[in-house]
């Protein structure tokens, strides 16, 4: 039986390169080489793509880019394929599937899942739109409200105007939400720029460090809860995972 020939996207132009290269690893190690032909391919943070042929610890440690080549992922239907490229000349590699490891706004965006789609190329994980949607947690929160979906309360602002601005929105934060809340970068993940915010002072230094990595910054109302995930793999024919709990020490947040 041919083996797929699997490529493990990662790194990536946002503030959580280093988180990918370490879920990217993960993943890598986790592939069966008797099944797949995996082929790790990072994105620097200036944007440049690249085939590593380095080891997973080079990978996860983040000192992959001496052992890469130059690559192209080619929007060509027809092709298919990767472009590796070598002095001056590029090889084509057929790519039976991309799993996408990318973390924060550049790639989680649905933007690499659109240049996929045009490619033809199939991906795992989310498609363009629930991508789009998710990345952004302020659209996420409008559309669970209109759907009535229970949630924390929240509160936005642009961070562009945090200068002028922010006696006001601290104003209508500690009104709409009290203390303890949560301020984050409203296009990003869940580590880079978030603050657990417990008085006034922290709250103001928590905007402005939000405001470095997305012009939108989200503030939430702290709850105290558990978190569960389950994956679910597949379309019409579905498979569903076991139920896990992630389990975050105190620590982490204070």
């Amino acid at each position: 039986m041919k083996k797929l020939t699997v490529v493990v996207l990662f790194g990536g132009q946002s503030s959580e390169h280093e988180v990918s290269c370490m879920s990217a690893a993960n993943m890598i190690a986790a592939l069966d080489e008797e099944k797949y032909d995996v082929l790790p391919v990072g994105i620097t943070k200036k944007g440049n793509w690249r085939i590593c042929h380095g080891s997973v610890d080079a990978i996860r440690e983040g000192r992959w880019e001496p052992y890469s080549v130059d690559a192209i992922l080619s929007p060509d239907a027809s092709r298919k394929s990767l472009l590796k490229l070598v002095g001056g000349k590029y090889k084509e590699i057929p790519v039976d599937v991309v799993i996408p490891a990318l973390h924060g706004a550049w790639g989680e965006d649905g933007t690499v899942q659109g240049l996929l789609e045009l490619a033809q190329i199939p991906y795992v994980g989310c498609g363009v739109l629930s991508s789009a949607v998710s990345m952004d947690k302020v659209y996420t929160k409008l559309i669970a409200k209109a759907a009535k979906i229970p949630m924390a309360k929240f509160f936005w602002c642009d961070g562009r105007f945090l200068a002028e601005t922010k006696e006001k929105v601290m104003d209508q934060a500690e009104k709409k939400l009290g203390y303890p809340c949560f301020v984050k970068p409203a296009n990003s993940g869940s580590s880079v720029g978030v603050s657990k915010a417990k008085n006034r002072e922290e709250l103001e230094k928590a905007l402005f460090y939000a405001a470095k990595y997305d012009r939108k910054v989200i503030m939430e109302e702290a709850i105290d809860g558990r978190e569960f995930e389950c994956a679910v793999l597949g379309n019409e024919d579905k498979h569903i995972s076991g139920i896990g709990e992630i389990v975050t020490t105190a620590e982490f947040y204070d």
